[in-house]
C-alpha cells in the first residue's frame, strides 16, 4: 500500500522523531512505506530521492540514508546496539524484534527487561538527534546554496550541496524564465522592423515554446515541493511573479493580424 499523500516536511520534533523510528524497528532495516510513515516527507529525504514526488523513491532514499546515520553514531556500542536493533549487524536481518532486543542488550551488558524498559529509548533517541541534526545540515546548505546565487563577481560553484532534485527544478525554471524574456525581447525588437516580419514570427513562436516549458516545469515543482515560494538569491519568488519578470504578455499567444 503506497503511503498516502501528506506535505513534505522542513522539520519535526525530537520527540515526533523518536515515535517515527520506533515504528521502524518491529521489521527492522529495509523498513517499508507504512512502517516508514513521517520519515518518508522529510526534506532531507525528498532532497535524495531520484524521483521525490514517488514515495517508492523516496523509501530507498530512506533506506539508504538511515544506515548511514547509525553508522555516525559515535559511541561504538551504541553504533553496534542501534545496528542490531534494526536489523544490521551480521545474521540480525529479517530476526524478530525480540531476538534483535536480546542480542542488543548483551552487547551492552543489560538484562532484557532493563533493555527494554530503559536503554531501548537512550538508543532511539540517538538515532533521532541524528536524523534531526542530518536535516537541520541539508537545510544549512540549502541556504548556503541559494546565497551562493547572489550577484558577487565570482564564478558560480558546483558543489555537492547542489546535487539535489529541486536543485535541478529550480535551475531548469530559470532557465525557460531568461528563455523565454529573451524570445519576447527578441520579438518585441523585430516585430516593427520592416522586411523582419518572418524573424519576429519565429521569435513569437519560441516564446509559445518557452512559455509552456515554464508552464510545465512550474507544475513540476508544485506537485513535488507544494505552493511554496522559489529562491532565487535572497528572493523568493511565486509562480507568478516569475511570469512577470519573464516578460509574459498575452501577446505571444496569437499572430499579430
Amino acid at each position: 500500500m503506497n503511503a498516502p499523500n501528506r506535505p513534505m516536511r522542513e522539520s519535526i520534533g525530537l520527540e515526533d522523531l523518536i515515535s517515527e523510528v520506533r515504528r521502524v524497528i518491529g521489521g527492522g532495516l529495509p523498513t517499508t512505506e507504512e512502517a516508514a510513515g513521517e520519515l518518508l516527507q522529510l526534506k532531507s529525504v525528498y532532497a535524495r530521492a531520484v524521483v521525490p514526488s514517488e514515495p517508492r523513491s523516496r523509501l530507498s532514499a530512506l533506506n539508504e540514508l538511515l544506515p548511514r546515520l547509525i553508522a555516525s553514531l559515535d559511541d561504538a556500542d551504541f553504533r553496534g546496539a542501534v545496528q542490531i536493533l534494526f536489523g544490521l549487524a551480521p545474521g540480525t536481518r529479517g530476526t524478530t524484534l525480540t531476538s534483535r532486543r536480546r542480542q542488543a542488550a548483551d552487547l551492552l551488558g543489560y538484562s532484557a527487561g532493563h533493555f527494554r524498559n530503559e536503554v531501548e529509548e537512550r538508543l532511539l533517541n540517538a538515532l533521532a538527534v541524528a536524523i534531526q541534526d542530518d536535516l537541520l545540515r541539508y537545510r544549512s546548505r540549502i541556504k548556503r546554496a541559494a546565497e551562493s546565487l547572489e550577484p558577487t563577481g565570482d564564478t558560480p560553484r558546483l558543489g555537492p550541496e547542489h546535487i539535489t532534485h529541486e536543485e535541478e527544478l529550480i535551475s531548469r525554471i530559470w532557465h525557460h524564465v531568461y528563455g523565454l524574456r529573451a524570445e519576447l525581447i527578441a520579438h518585441a525588437r523585430l516585430d516593427e522592423a520592416e522586411g523582419f516580419e518572418m524573424q519576429a514570427e519565429e521569435h513569437r513562436q519560441a516564446a509559445q515554446r518557452e512559455d509552456k516549458a515554464l508552464l510545465e516545469i512550474l507544475a513540476e515543482y508544485a506537485s513535488t515541493y507544494g505552493d511554496r515560494l522559489i529562491k532565487h538569491g535572497a528572493a523568493e519568488m511565486s509562480s507568478a511573479a516569475l511570469r512577470r519578470l519573464s516578460g509574459h504578455s498575452s501577446d505571444i499567444s496569437e499572430e499579430r493580424s
